[in-house]
């Protein structure tokens, strides 16, 4: 105990003395060099802040990149692979979110078009509805799409097509 309070008093007399930066006490260099922050570090601590500040504004692609680049500083680094998963998890999870949207807006495009008997409107929104669909889903719309060919060829209900799906206001 008393031999550290020594070398730290010595360290700091060295350091506030005018003209005794050039006293260099054994062991003392690479105490300095562990106390300064290094550019890596720097660098690292920057881009985790950024990336934090980024998520906090929700946006995730922006955070996501200033936490790739702390992880180029620091391989490895728990706390920067953490928060990239993280970041991956939001975009998804908002991508997946955005698509749930547009199909539920869709379907109900769909089911109004229908009780109206705008098959025009039907056909065009089941058309945008099947690359969302899977398995059986895809199979029904796919069937369903060619029943409407039909429908439009007989030109059934013409006086009602074109209400809900106006040429104003195309589909998405």
């Amino acid at each position: 105990m008393g031999k550290q309070w020594l070398w730290g008093s010595l360290v700091g007399l060295a350091l506030v003395l005018p003209g005794t930066a050039a006293l260099v006490l054994p062991d003392t260099a690479a105490l300095a060099q562990a106390e300064a922050p290094s550019e890596a570090q720097d660098a690292y601590t920057q881009a985790m802040g950024l990336g934090y500040s980024y998520a906090d504004e929700y946006d995730y692609q922006t955070a996501l990149v200033n936490f790739r680049r702390a992880l180029q500083q620091r391989p490895g680094d728990v706390y920067a692979i953490n928060a990239i998963a993280n970041m991956e998890y939001y975009i998804e999870r908002d991508r997946l979110a955005a698509i749930q949207a547009e199909v539920d807006t869709l379907q109900e495009r769909l089911s109004l078009a229908a009780e109206t008997k705008d098959w025009v409107c039907v056909t065009t929104t089941v058309d945008a509805l099947i690359p969302y669909a899977e398995g059986l889903e895809r199979e029904r719309l796919t069937g369903y799409r060619s029943q409407l060919t039909g429908v439009l060829d007989s030109r059934t209900d013409i006086e009602f097509w074109s209400t809900v799906c106006s040429p104003d206001q195309p589909l998405m």
